[in-house]
This record gives C-alpha cells, sequence and structure tokens, in this order.
C-alpha cells in the first residue's frame, strides 16, 4: 500500500488529517507522514491504530511468509549491528583526535592553557609525549645507550688534552 491510496482512504471515508489523527488517538503529522510514504508499513504503530478508524486491511502475519521474513529480519538487524559499528568507529576516532586544555599546573602556579597531545589530556611540555620505554627491552636499549654514553664521557675527560 502507498500513501497515496492511504490518502485516498482517507478522503473516500470523508475525513482530514486532523480528524482521522484525533480518532486514531495520534498526531496529524503522523497522518501526513504515512500519507507521504512511497510505502506504508501495516505493520507501524500509527498505521495500526489509522486501520482501526479505517478499516484498512491487515497486515500479514509472519506465518505467511516466514523464510521471507526471516531473512527480511535477518538483513535489517545487520544492517543495524553495521551502523552501530560506523557510528562507533567514527566517535573512537574523533576521541583520538579530540584536543582538550591541559590543566597542569604551571611554575607560576596557574593551570596550562595549551592544547593537549590528540587523544591525551596533557600537553607536550606535561607528560603528554612519550614518557620513555615501558617494555623490558626497550628500557634495556636505553640503559646500553647511556652506558656507551658514560664511557665515552669518562674515556675523553681520561686522556689529557694537548
Amino acid at each position: 500500500m502507498t500513501g497515496e491510496e492511504l490518502a485516498a482512504i482517507r478522503h473516500r471515508a470523508g475525513l482530514r488529517q486532523v480528524d482521522l489523527a484525533q480518532r486514531a488517538g495520534i498526531g496529524r503529522h503522523a497522518v501526513s507522514y504515512w500519507e507521504n510514504r512511497p510505502r506504508v508499513d501495516l505493520r507501524a504503530w500509527a498505521v495500526r491504530r489509522m486501520a482501526e478508524v479505517l478499516d484498512l486491511p491487515k497486515p500479514p502475519t509472519r506465518s505467511a511468509h516466514p523464510s521471507w521474513q526471516e531473512e527480511a529480519d535477518r538483513l535489517a538487524e545487520a544492517a543495524f549491528v553495521a551502523q552501530v559499528a560506523r557510528i562507533k568507529a567514527r566517535a573512537e576516532a574523533a576521541a583520538a583526535k579530540r584536543r582538550v586544555p591541559c590543566g597542569a599546573k604551571t611554575r607560576k602556579g596557574a593551570p596550562c592553557r595549551c592544547l593537549s597531545e590528540p587523544g591525551k589530556r596533557r600537553c607536550k611540555f606535561h607528560g603528554g609525549m612519550s614518557t620513555g620505554a615501558r617494555t623490558p627491552e626497550g628500557i634495556e636499549r636505553i640503559r646500553e645507550a647511556q652506558r656507551k654514553r658514560w664511557a665515552r664521557w669518562k674515556a675523553e675527560r681520561a686522556t689529557p688534552n694537548a
């Protein structure tokens, strides 16, 4: 059934949109909405209320075409899950790029007004950038680099300059 057919049935019953809405216990905008749809879902709440007033045909039951209905329900659910996943991914991407005021206490005691690093809560001056290695391999790599540096420094100090 199309929205035009619904409007024609309402006209044949001699009702205005406002009258149908009042008798069905719905808003006039709901009547207008369904009359402007290319396809009217007879299972919708507002349409069922209008059907009681206008004697519209009953919606098909689930048992009429169970395989078709199950497939339609499965596809609708899959589309909904995919849409939710896209919304979550978009929100996570926005959170990863978000920059907020740092707010750390500066040397003068005032809150820092710099923006944080993307996705973090502190600016580059107050810990938003990397604060060093965290894995045992990375820590050992830094230790070895420090040993070499200090060995070079000691070697330079030990040899007198000529």
